[in-house]
């Protein structure tokens, strides 16, 4: 089974991990002030809205019109690389994780609180470094696996993922 890691990104072996995906910023339900970001298959998207747990979405990039130019899709494991350095680079706002309870399973989210001012600026970054990622793959997995590889085992497949890369050009 091929869950979410690094490990399991570099070596393509997520479960799911080619499915088309979104990447989202919502705000959670009961406390606008505070976001999450996540990441789920395509058809999901209209759930999102209907979520007891997540208030109004903020930014989708299935609905980012410079990502849509440039790929006619993204893949769940991408969405979730993204999400991961998106949420490392925004550490200094880490809130809580938030406790997700529905019928038959309970999850955890994280939060990151806003800043009193510059709310909007804050969503912004967060679409313009999804562009930075997503609209020129290479150079954008490359900064999110630039900053989060830290083992050598990580670092020995990142380099055959490089030579791959490079070998694709």
């Amino acid at each position: 089974m091929g869950i979410p890691s690094i490990v399991n990104w570099l070596g393509d072996i997520i479960d799911d991990g080619d499915a088309n995906a979104a990447l989202y910023v919502a705000e959670i339900n009961h406390d606008p002030s505070l976001i999450t970001i996540g990441y789920c298959a395509l058809n999901q998207v209209d759930h999102l809205q209907s979520s007891p747990s997540l208030g109004r979405l903020r930014y989708i990039t299935s609905a980012d019109p410079e990502i849509c130019a440039k790929r006619s899709s993204l893949s769940l494991k991408d969405c979730w690389l993204g999400e991961q350095f998106l949420l490392f680079q925004l550490s200094d706002y880490r809130e809580s994780l938030y406790k997700v309870e529905n019928d038959e399973v309970q999850n955890y989210i994280e939060t990151l609180k806003l800043p009193e001012t510059g709310a909007s600026r804050f969503i912004e970054w967060v679409a313009e470094t999804s562009q930075k990622i997503f609209c020129y793959p290479q150079s954008g997995y490359k900064l999110c696996l630039d900053t989060l590889v830290t083992t050598s085992r990580q670092r020995l497949l990142y380099e055959k993922v490089k030579m791959q890369w490079m070998i694709d050009s």
